[in-house]
Formats: C-alpha cells, sequence, structure tokens
C-alpha cells in the first residue's frame, strides 16, 4: 500500500515539475537584456551610451547606487545597460559556474569586486569584459586576482579595471542588502572622470561610503555613528 501510495504521489508530481521547468523556460525567454537607467520614455541608441556586460559579471553598484533589474536569475547572455552619456564607475565582480568532471557538483567561483570606468558619449557602446579562462584552473586563477577591461565597441579603445577597496558580499548579505536600501530605478551620470577633476577623489569616497553603509547590518551602522561622533 505504501509502495502504491509513494508512486501515485511521484506520479502526481510530474506534471508539476514540468510545468514549473516550463513556466521558468519561457520566463527566460521573455527576459529582455536591455536595462533602462535613465528617467523619461525610452531613447534611440544614438542620443545614449550603452554598456555591454556579460552574464558572469555581477555588478554592486554604478555611481555609488545598487540598480534595479540588473542582476538577475535568467539571462540571455549579457545585458544591456542604457545610460545617459557621462561619466560612470561600474563596481563589479566575477561569477561563474563550473564543473570539475562530469561525476562531480558544480562550483562557483567568484572574485573581488573592481572598478570599470566609463566615459561615455552619446552614440557609444561598450563592453565590461576580460580575459576569458579556457578551462576551470584558469578560472580559478582569474578569481583570485581578477581584472579586464572596457571596451569601446567602435575604436576598440580599452580601459583597465581598477582596486575597487571593496569586498564581495557575502551570498546572505547580497540577498538581504535589498532591504536596508532599495535599488535605484536611475543612474545619473558622475559630475566628472575620475582623473580630470580635483574633486573627483570626494565624489568617488563618498560613493562608496554609500555603498558600504548600504551593504552594513544595524549594528555595523551604529559602530559606526558611535565613531562620527566621537
Amino acid at each position: 500500500m505504501k509502495q502504491r501510495l509513494h508512486k501515485a504521489r511521484h506520479g502526481a508530481m510530474l506534471p508539476s515539475l514540468a510545468l514549473l521547468v516550463t513556466l521558468l523556460t519561457l520566463a527566460a525567454c521573455a527576459s529582455s537584456p536591455v536595462i533602462q537607467l535613465y528617467d523619461g520614455p525610452e531613447r534611440a541608441e544614438s542620443d545614449i551610451t550603452v554598456v555591454r556586460v556579460p552574464e558572469t559579471l555581477e555588478i554592486l553598484n554604478i555611481n555609488g547606487q545598487r540598480p534595479a533589474g540588473v542582476n538577475t536569475l535568467f539571462s540571455s547572455g549579457y545585458k544591456d545597460l542604457h545610460l545617459t552619456p557621462g561619466n560612470y564607475q561600474i563596481v563589479a565582480f566575477y561569477k561563474e559556474i563550473w564543473y570539475p568532471d562530469s561525476t562531480s557538483s558544480h562550483v562557483v567561483l567568484r572574485s573581488e569586486p573592481v572598478v570599470y570606468d566609463i566615459t561615455g558619449k552619446a552614440g557609444e557602446a561598450f563592453t565590461l569584459t576580460y580575459a576569458t579562462p579556457g578551462n576551470m584552473r584558469e578560472a580559478e586563477t582569474l578569481a583570485r586576482d581578477f581584472s579586464g577591461w572596457s571596451e569601446n565597441r567602435a575604436t576598440g579603445q580599452r580601459t583597465a579595471t581598477r582596486a575597487s577597496g571593496m569586498a564581495r558580499p557575502g551570498l546572505i548579505s547580497n540577498l538581504t542588502s535589498g532591504a536596508a536600501e532599495p535599488a535605484a530605478e536611475t543612474v545619473a551620470p558622475a559630475q566628472a572622470a575620475r582623473d580630470t577633476s580635483p574633486q573627483n577623489d570626494d565624489v568617488e569616497t563618498l560613493d562608496m561610503l554609500k555603498v558600504w553603509w548600504s551593504q552594513a547590518n544595524p549594528e555595523e551602522r551604529r559602530a559606526f555613528l558611535r565613531w562620527v561622533a566621537e
């Protein structure tokens, strides 16, 4: 009797699993690779700056803001960020799933965050990239000391990444960080390029402080406020 009941339950689960797989597949297909991060109606690409982000890069913040909809469960291989022309510091880290062999479970490799600098004019398009590893050993080396570059897709000009001075948040803090500060629907360009303005270091420091504050837990925030008040 128990065996028949187990088989019946197992059979009842199969349609549900099949339905779930179908729904997930449809969601993946419907997922748009375009993320609009400016106010107002959609603009022509000749009026904006487009930044292509591969699915193996996870964005922590752009100009100190955590953008909405950039890191999603489903991906078509990349996301295109549509931005107002200007200067952007995109903090991102490498994250990729690898399988050591056909019998082993998967391994998720993650790096520490770096900064991709973009100075985009209207109509320009860039790609955030890095030296793609050919195997898991190369990927492990890459994750330990990650670097890459942003590339102008028209001219081929490259700008190397730089250290962010930030630690990659853990999985739990990644899932809960949104509770402290809502994600930004739009991201404004920085006022000046990092290496051309004497006030730029202050702007960048403020941006980093905003990010650290959004990722801090209540106890860390109280300790910081006590330190400021001293």
